[in-house]
């Protein structure tokens, strides 16, 4: 997790990010389409994970959040990987709070988590917001430095 410490929500947005890349449970596997692959497996399929939380005070008056397009980035590694998924934006400018997450499980089969990680590398989540006094601020977080590899 990524996260600013509380004590500069004066100055800024708290923004936690979390981004984790993981092998399928059965119960996961079981849902995924796969009758046009040959022998398929468990292990031919993995699922991101997305999720932002930013937080922030009064000073803040406006926030935005441009997600990358996750079905664009998984797909350049070398040809059809993404499978399913979705996700929601959730932007509470009154109650000093935005959330954003997506999960998408895609076809991981012959890739390397090095190769994952390169593929979002190039990708920036772009987070901005403006001050009261009118000051606009932006923050770039790189997608591929956040990823985490876990099994479940």
């Amino acid at each position: 997790m990524l996260g600013q410490d509380a004590c500069n929500f004066i100055n800024g947005p708290i923004i936690n990010i979390d981004v984790h890349v993981a092998t399928l449970t059965d119960e996961e596997y079981d849902s995924v389409g796969t009758s046009w692959l040959e022998n398929p497996t468990k292990d031919d399929f993995r699922k991101f994970t997305f999720n932002l939380e930013m937080k922030h005070s009064e000073s803040i008056t406006f926030q935005k959040i441009d997600i990358p397009r996750w079905k664009q980035i998984i797909d350049s590694i070398d040809r059809k990987r993404y499978w399913f998924g979705g996700g929601f934006n959730q932007d509470n400018t009154g109650e000093n709070f935005a959330r954003s997450g997506w999960e998408f499980v895609f076809y991981s089969k012959g890739l390397e988590n090095a190769e994952i990680k390169q593929a979002f590398e190039s990708q920036v989540l772009m987070v901005s917001w403006e001050t009261i006094e009118g000051e606009p601020i932006k923050k770039e977080f790189t997608i591929g430095r956040l990823i985490e590899f876990t099994n479940e």
